[in-house]
């Protein structure tokens, strides 16, 4: 007789006494020997081991998700994992489960049975008779897309927490270093992946040779449905038998299932000296796995669009790069702030043309990616200096971080080479000057800026003047010594064509809680730092040789629009917007990726008359996905990604209708959290402001849009605010033309759109928005069949 494993959490007793009767029964009536986590206690103790061998022992597992506790969710993950058939259940009387259900989403692929009492889930079971009709969840959603496993591990997934508190910054920043040492690390970001479904992460964890995986304290935001997620991911990573490491804060409390693999901190260095224990041990090497199983197969499962992340696929980024107009902005030997939405490709933009710019030899290419400083030391320190001098220590901070990476770069380019090249003069003198630096150029720039940091606050006093806090910066930030560096680059950097710095991801210190004043003053800062530098470098005297420098910030649109109310002149900053106004060169994203995933490269074609269905809703699919999707290249890709990952689940040849509408679901919570987290740091009220459109009409006048916000709580005074966000933001497009709808960036696109809205209606109460078809599914927008999608 086949045997049935039941897990469920100890409370509530209802629903505990649910599932020990229903197993009761099942055993009484011949369908099958069961087993509960509870007939395991020995002692009164529940051993893991225990639980995780009588997963392993039996046919099929069903875990009651309807709370989702921790302990049940390691061992659904574990199970999956395993190759068992999973059947998963949900008490419908609880009226909490079902959003629990779709806010967690992980397990969205499987579904679940609902239940009141154990009678009907008794009838459930003799129905269906999942023992003999139910497919393993590891043979229908993860056997299909396991990577080519004779590739070796070289890679580990960290699962972050959602809010950066002090140790998790930490950890991230750490992370971030061995990343820039040539450690891949795909990283599992709340902010970012929320929404990933289980059969995103079975691929990513199969070619993995560790997992590190970051719990919130109770205390934290959003800790709760983060740590559940997390909780899944361990017992996959379990099941899977891949090396983990679990680290929580100490008020973190810790589920029997992985109590014992579970590390507690009590600050952020222990937390990262855990980490790094951790990471040194770790091999990356070839590996059979055990679990492998062979499944149906599906044609669909050799296409792949890759991450919709741009930092979690760097490595083969280059494979499928489509080339805008705004990437020709970016190689250009110019200065720019590149501006534009989540996923639009700043990222994409910067880590290739990182890549083109270094592979002329006679460029030397700087990469600055600030997640390795210390914002919170920067604020701190900070706030011990007075507002007037805020903006000269953080254009000394910048010179600082410049020019000492620039250094950096060229003692690696020097470094680096074969010892058979012989080196020149200058860069002999050039690296015996640097050994007698006070700041190591050899060591991480989050090094020398903890040292600088560290050296000013101790210098800080309350008796100290204007003209000493400055000199102490001076000597912090080692203004002279960078001034004899300045002298010694020269003579190694005076034939190269051009010294190109690009600065990505300054949104890392922008999130909730921070001074989004003093952080538009210290990105300010970089402009100011940059021009600076630009004039010094441009200089040929006595002691220095001329140097082309060019300085390139990535900025999201969002920041720019706070940026520009900080700065002096803001028609003054040099601008360039990273869109995708043409629908084709969206599309052709998702096409080269295609190409890249196929053994040959084939037509790009073969897409759209192989592996898509020709029409959705009643319009080509390549229209559908132009309409439904944000124009972005992170939209486009999750969304595809979503859709095959739909048809796989369904056994079809190819995505059909249903698979993409089913996709719109998942994309439209994915856009609506995306949209939060990019816009909801700076507007509180946002969240508030965007379910005041929930149930409204497609189309509206900008009175009933402001309505709409004033109904949702939102005060009198913000209303203005708050609409103008929601179009700078993409959510509303503006009517420009009868008919036709502007969704502008931020600066002058939007300022143009609303000139046009003017002029088609003078009346601004008059004026039509209308709701961008990705948040249609998740805030229940009503469609106007007449007028598009």
């Amino acid at each position: 007789m086949k045997s049935i494993f039941f897990g469920y959490p100890e409370r509530p007793h209802s629903q505990a006494e649910s599932m020990r009767t229903t197993a009761r029964l099942l055993m009484e009536q011949g369908y099958a020997e069961t087993a509960t986590w509870e007939a395991l206690s020995v002692g009164g103790t529940v051993v893991i081991d225990e639980v995780l061998n009588a997963i392993d022992e039996a046919d099929m597992c069903v875990f009651d998700i309807t709370s989702m506790n921790p302990n049940v969710l390691f061992e659904t993950g574990y199970a999956i994992s395993r190759g068992k058939q999973v059947w998963l259940t949900i008490d419908s009387s609880i009226q909490a489960a079902f959003p629990l259900w779709k806010e967690f989403s992980l397990l969205g692929p499987l579904g679940f049975t609902p239940y009141r009492n154990s009678n009907e889930l008794v009838s459930e079971f003799l129905r269906d008779d999942p023992l003999e009709t139910l497919v393993p969840i590891y043979d229908s959603l993860i056997e299909p897309s396991l990577p080519d496993t004779s590739l070796p591990r070289r890679s580990i997934l960290y699962c972050t927490t959602f809010e950066p508190f002090e140790a998790s910054n930490r950890l991230d920043n750490f992370i971030d270093e061995r990343k820039q040492k040539g450690l891949n690390v795909l990283v599992s970001d709340p902010k970012e992946s929320s929404l990933n479904p289980i059969n995103w992460y079975a691929p990513i964890l199969l070619r993995s040779a560790g997992v590190l995986i970051s719990f919130s304290g109770a205390q934290r935001n959003k800790a709760e449905i983060h740590n559940k997620r997390h909780s899944l991911v361990a017992g996959l990573a379990a099941g899977f038998e891949i090396p983990i490491l679990l680290v929580a804060e100490n008020d973190y409390l810790a589920p029997f299932d992985y109590e014992y693999r579970l590390h507690t901190y009590d600050s952020s260095d222990e937390c990262v000296g855990i980490a790094r224990k951790w990471l040194n041990s770790l091999e990356f090497e070839r590996i059979s796995w055990k679990n492998a199983r062979s499944g149906v197969s599906n044609r669909l499962k050799q296409i792949r669009f890759g991450e919709h992340v741009a930092e979690n696929e760097s490595d083969s980024l280059g494979d499928y790069f489509i080339e805008t107009a705004a990437y020709g902005d970016v190689v250009l030997a110019r200065n720019a702030i590149f501006i534009g939405h989540r996923g639009t490709g700043k990222t994409a933009n910067a880590l290739q043309a990182f890549v083109a710019v270094k592979e002329n030899k006679n460029n030397l290419a700087v990469l600055i990616k600030p997640p390795g400083f210390e914002f919170s030391a920067i604020m701190h320190l900070v706030s011990k200096l007075p507002r007037v001098q805020h903006e000269y220590f953080f254009d000394a901070l910048w010179r600082f971080v410049v020019q000492t990476e620039i250094s950096s770069a060229v003692l690696k380019s020097i470094e680096d080479r074969l010892s058979g090249v012989p080196r020149t003069q200058a860069e002999s003198e050039f690296v015996n000057y640097v050994d007698g630096t006070p700041f190591n150029i050899r060591s991480d720039i989050s090094v020398r800026i903890d040292q600088a940091l560290d050296a000013l606050l101790l210098t800080l006093g309350d008796t100290t003047t204007l003209e000493t806090n400055r000199d102490h910066i001076n000597e912090a930030f080692h203004s002279n010594a960078l001034a004899e560096l300045r002298h010694n680059l020269g003579p190694v950097l005076k034939d190269r064509t051009r010294v190109a710095v690009f600065v990505d991801n300054l949104d890392k210190g922008w999130e909730k809680g921070a001074d989004f004043n003093v952080m538009a003053r210290f990105i300010l800062g970089l402009l100011v730092a940059e021009g600076r530098l630009a004039q010094d470098f441009a200089r040929h005297d006595s002691w220095r040789d001329k140097i082309k420098l060019t300085v390139a910030i990535f900025l999201r649109s969002d920041i720019y629009t706070y940026l520009a109310i900080e700065a002096r002149e803001p028609d003054k900053l040099p601008i360039s917007t990273v869109v995708w106004r043409d629908r084709q060169t969206l599309l052709s994203v998702i096409e080269e990726r295609f190409l890249a995933s196929r053994y040959s490269r084939g037509d790009s074609e073969e897409l759209w008359t192989q592996y898509f269905c020709g029409t959705v809703s009643g319009i080509g699919v390549k229209e559908y996905l132009g309409k439904v999707v944000l124009p972005r290249p992170r939209d486009i890709v999750y969304f595809c990604n979503a859709a095959v990952g739909r048809a796989i689940d369904r056994r079809h040849e190819r995505v059909e209708e249903d698979d993409f509408l089913a996709a719109e679901e998942t994309y439209s919570r994915y856009a609506y959290e995306a949209l939060l987290v990019e816009n909801g740091v700076t507007i509180p009220e946002m969240e508030e402001a965007l379910f005041g459109f929930l149930g409204c009409r497609h189309i509206l006048s900008v009175g009933e849009a402001k309505r709409a916000i004033l109904n949702a709580g939102v005060a009198d005074s913000r209303v203005d605010a708050l609409l103008r966000k929601l179009v700078s933001m993409s959510f509303l497009g503006i009517e420009t033309r009868q008919g036709e709808f502007t969704y502008p960036e931020a600066g002058i696109d939007l300022k143009r759109s609303m000139k046009l809205a003017s002029i088609l209606e003078p009346s601004t109460e008059s004026q039509r928005v209308a709701v961008h078809p990705a948040f249609f599914n998740f805030l229940a927008v009503e469609r106007n069949a007449t007028e598009g999608i």
